[in-house]
């Protein structure tokens, strides 16, 4: 396939991301801050750049996928960031869940340098990421998504056009504000079933049974909560991250989310106790419930 894709992130996310493109045939560099985790990509015969400005001037695209607007900084600024070695014509696609305020400087920034731009949070966690069924949520003009549609089918398995940047991540935010909604909603579930001396896996089981309450998230976190061992597919710090770019995109527009409001704090909760490492299902360590 033509064009050079250069991918900076190769975390829980990133790095199964770019080995989807890998295996779909696009030529691929990598960078990474912690030089260890380029070396699978290095392994199957990938490029791998010492710096973001180097891999930025080599490829036609680069795509950044990175945990929050301050690592995007870190890899796109200064005289070794990727700003320094994109020039006109190319594409940046950010694929890091920042604010809609931030997307809308990097847009702001590419179009005064002629560098096409797209916002391209993904929806989905671990195990979609590597199976390449996440869902791109593209903000941008239609025009460049479709022609980076390959591209970023590679990565995902459909693609939603939310508007012009920064919609995509305005999107990003209404999404995870669900999820947070539903992984809170299955925690408490759990935790309420103990503290009533009924097995809180009948919980799922029920919730299984009832075509209307089917759900294959509250299947993903079945074992988690079950076994209270959160090994993470999305990290509670991240969604915790999301809840206050939500609650600032809602301060800021005058929005009362109230049930928001108690998710936030339920996360803060959960962080404060050392879990934020862990999967987003460690929401449970933050409630109060299962140890009165």
């Amino acid at each position: 396939m033509s064009g050079k894709t250069g991918f900076i992130g190769l975390g829980i996310m990133g790095s199964r991301m770019a080995a989807n493109l890998v295996k779909k045939g696009f030529e691929v560099c990598v960078y990474n801050r912690t030089r260890e985790k380029t070396e699978p990509f290095k392994q199957q015969g990938c490029g791998v750049s010492y710096t973001p400005k180097q891999l930025a001037g080599w490829c036609d695209t680069l795509i950044v996928m990175v945990s929050d607007p301050a690592a995007v900084e870190a890899v796109m600024e200064g005289e070794n960031g990727g700003f320094a070695g994109l020039s006109k014509g190319k594409t940046l696609i950010n694929m890091s869940t920042v604010s809609p305020e931030f997307t809308r400087q990097l847009a702001d920034k590419c179009a005064k340098s002629g560098i096409n731009f797209l916002d391209c949070p993904v929806s989905g966690s671990k195990p979609l990421a590597e199976a390449g069924t996440l869902v791109i949520l593209a903000g941008g003009s239609a025009q460049d998504i479709k022609r980076n549609e390959k591209l970023l089918l590679s990565m995902g398995g459909k693609i939603i056009h939310a508007g012009p940047a920064p919609a995509g991540s305005y999107l990003k935010l209404c999404v995870n504000l669900v999820m947070g909604h539903m992984t809170s909603a299955i925690a408490e579930g759990t935790s309420f079933a103990e503290a009533c001396g009924v097995n809180p896996a009948l919980v799922f089981d029920t919730l299984e049974a009832n075509p209307a309450l089917q759900c294959r998230y509250f299947n993903m976190k079945r074992q988690p909560l079950l076994e209270k061992k959160f090994t993470p597919a999305f990290p509670l710090k991240h969604m915790l991250k999301d809840a206050r770019f939500i609650m600032s995109v809602a301060e800021q527009k005058d929005i009362d989310i109230p049930v928001t409001s108690a998710v936030l704090e339920i996360l803060e909760k959960s962080a404060e106790k050392g879990h934020g490492d862990e999967d987003i299902s460690a929401m449970y360590e933050g409630l109060e419930i299962h140890k009165k």
